[in-house]
């Protein structure tokens, strides 16, 4: 797939970055809803790559946020984990010690105006959550994003993403946007390693949003699909284990956290 270059008069005129939009943003996929979770947003300007960490928000929670009408702009919903579903009644714990000590899960996002004309309300999605970080980290690594055809991009995301744009080579991808060098080899998906996990006992959930939970008996190991690299898996407890697939399948899993506080 070649690199389109966007004419820079493209984002003239835009309006400034203050203006208010009203942001939706994705309810919990159903794997997550037994857990209490804050979504962390960040702000990515278009006009320059600045960053902007907002408050953390509700999952399902429509907001009016500082999103230009027509600027390009990158909006990151980070899941933390923060503890167990709430009871009703009891007011959620979103606060800086518990933040502090969130088990992280990956992202919504939303590039605006990606997608087609500018709506009313722009719509925060777990579909596009691959696509804004990797806008992001062109930012961060130097790269103008806006000099791509980010549509194109996030077309072919989809495409070749088969429901899952986690299982697709993030970083390949990315170095080949940085490297201006971009091609259809570049948004293969990872292989699907054939791997053997041992788990304690119960439900456990991947940080993937498109993944489906594993229920283990805690002596049976569980055979999975599982692409390369590290990934995270959450039990309903909190606990968490990290797991590094290499490229001939074998699997390296260590504690990543305990169990939830309360």
């Amino acid at each position: 797939m070649a690199v389109l270059v966007i004419a820079a008069a493209a984002l003239a005129g835009c309006s400034p970055w203050p203006e208010q939009r009203q942001v939706q943003l994705p309810q919990l996929p159903p794997a997550w809803r037994h857990f209490e979770v804050a979504l962390q947003l960040t702000l990515v300007d278009g006009r320059d790559g600045s960053e902007r960490r907002l408050a953390t928000a509700s999952p399902g929670a429509r907001l009016a946020l500082p999103v230009g009408r027509h600027r390009a702009t990158v909006i990151l919903a980070e899941p933390l984990v923060v503890g167990r579903a709430p009871v009703p009644g009891r007011t959620p714990a979103h606060g800086a010690a518990e933040r502090a000590a969130a088990r992280r899960l990956r992202p919504a996002g939303a590039v605006v105006p990606v997608g087609g004309a500018p709506a009313e309300v722009i719509e925060v999605t777990w579909e596009r959550g691959l696509l804004a970080g990797v806008v992001r980290d062109l930012w961060r690594g130097g790269t103008n994003p806006w000099l791509l055809n980010l549509e194109r991009l996030d077309r072919e995301i989809t495409t070749r993403a088969q429901g899952d744009p986690w299982w697709l080579n993030r970083a390949a991808l990315l170095a080949a946007l940085q490297a201006d060098a971009m091609s259809r080899s570049a948004l293969k998906p990872h292989a699907r390693r054939s791997i053997e996990l041992s788990l304690p006992a119960g439900r456990w959930v991947w940080w993937n949003p498109f993944a489906a939970p594993l229920l283990s008996d805690g002596s049976t190991p569980l055979p999975v699909a599982g692409p390369d690299g590290f990934h995270l898996l959450l039990h309903h407890d909190g606990r968490a284990v990290a797991l590094q697939v290499d490229g001939d399948g074998a699997v390296l899993t260590s504690p990543a956290a305990p169990p939830f506080a309360r």
